[in-house]
């Protein structure tokens, strides 16, 4: 289940070209692999950008990775989260349901959408493959915002679980928005997400205006058309490993 959580990694990048970013600990390796468009973005204010994400977590010996307990993203403050009339819903509307289900009653919040493949861990038994439908939906929970990652499979039955993203803005230096998340309250002691690939873009008119929920700017200094900065640094809390920190960096260039 530990890739789940990869997916939210980038959710505010800042465009670029497809990168990777690789970090091993005790073992356990996770890769994320990014692209974002468009490349060009505007010095000041911001613009729509679409996230390509495809990360995957593993170990050296390809054993069953330790479970990932807990993650904190810290996101670039030049990416912006946009929601401002955007439709949302609630975690009842989508858990328990399939894919279909959770379209019919939630498709004006979707925000992404994608693969998944994964190991069911059954007691006594070797871990079985699968693989299913991730979706990402706008949502609330408590009067604040959230994301909700939403994953469903049909082997070897059907099941489907729910990863909520708790956001929170944040003044910490390069970073301006956090976002965190429990994984065993989503999905116990299931099994483990070890890769996924989807795409995060949402446009939307409120009001007479169009709208994206993920945004950016590209923070070139004067004078200077292109730059590279650190745009996520994520922490993930695995068990009987001491925290693993990514930074995930990445370039722009100024739209004229």
């Amino acid at each position: 289940m530990a890739g789940v959580a990869l997916f939210f990694l980038l959710v505010t990048l800042v465009a670029g070209l497809a990168t990777a970013a690789v970090v091993e600990q005790k073992g356990v390796r996770i890769t994320v692999l990014s692209q974002i468009q468009p490349y060009r973005l505007p010095r000041t204010g911001s613009a729509p950008i679409a996230v390509f994400i495809s990360g995957h977590i593993g170990t050296k010996t390809g054993a069953v990775p330790p479970q990932l307990q807990r993650m904190a993203v810290k996101v670039n403050r030049h990416g912006l989260l946009q929601s401002q009339g955007l439709p949302s819903c609630t975690l009842a509307e989508i858990q328990p349901s399939s894919t279909k289900r959770a379209l019919s009653r939630c498709s004006d919040a979707l925000v992404g959408s994608g693969r998944f493949w994964a190991s069911i861990v059954l007691p006594d038994q070797r871990p079985y493959p699968t693989r299913g439908k991730l979706l990402v939906f706008n949502g609330r929970r408590g009067g604040k915002p959230v994301l909700f990652a939403h994953i469903y499979t049909t082997l070897p039955f059907s099941t489907s679980f729910v990863v909520t993203f708790d956001i929170k803005h944040i003044d910490d230096g390069r970073y301006g928005t956090e976002l965190s998340a429990s994984l065993p309250q989503a999905l116990g002691t299931w099994g483990f997400v070890d890769r996924i690939k989807f795409t995060l873009s949402r446009t939307y008119a409120y009001r007479g205006r169009e709208l994206s929920y993920f945004n950016s700017s590209c923070p070139a200094p004067a004078e200077t058309a292109v730059t590279s900065f650190p745009l996520a640094l994520a922490t993930f809390y695995l068990d009987d490993v001491e925290p693993i920190t990514l930074t995930v960096n990445k370039s722009c260039r100024v739209a004229k």
